[in-house]
């Protein structure tokens, strides 16, 4: 058996309009012990200013977030905040806006539906701070 330990806790920041999506984000990113919820914002605007005052290792970001386009808010984050790494969710899988998203910046993209554990695997491959393998790595 293989396990990816972190040695440190990764800071998330999660952006999204709405409130059930946050709060369940947030609840689930919480119960995990090598997560911690840093920021969070109901727009784009409030996102980008508690991004540069926090600096989360990752950003949970809606796309379609009021206040910005998500792509540009992605490329924003990227400039700004280069060890920022962004987690892009959108409600529907589109080609298009996945590469857009993927061009600007984001590490992942995922849709909303994808469930919990691919949502805190995409957010601890995404985090640039250490890792380490540790068990039987398959051959």
């Amino acid at each position: 058996m293989t396990a990816v330990i972190l040695d440190r806790l990764i800071r998330v920041g999660i952006v999204g309009a709405n409130e059930l999506v946050r709060r369940t984000l947030h609840t689930m990113i919480g119960c995990s012990l090598n997560l911690q919820v840093v920021a969070e914002a109901a727009n784009i605007p409030a996102g980008l200013s508690l991004i540069e005052l926090m600096q989360p290792d990752v950003v949970v970001m809606d796309i379609s977030t009021p206040g910005m386009d998500g792509i540009e808010a992605t490329r924003i984050i990227s400039s700004r905040s280069p060890d920022t790494r962004i987690v892009v969710l959108a409600t529907h899988s589109d080609t298009a806006r996945a590469d857009a998203a993927l061009q600007a910046g984001a590490c992942k993209f995922l849709t909303k539906d994808c469930g919990r554990e691919s949502l805190l695997t995409a957010i601890t491959e995404c985090s640039p701070g250490p890792a380490r393998v540790v068990g039987n790595p398959p051959h």
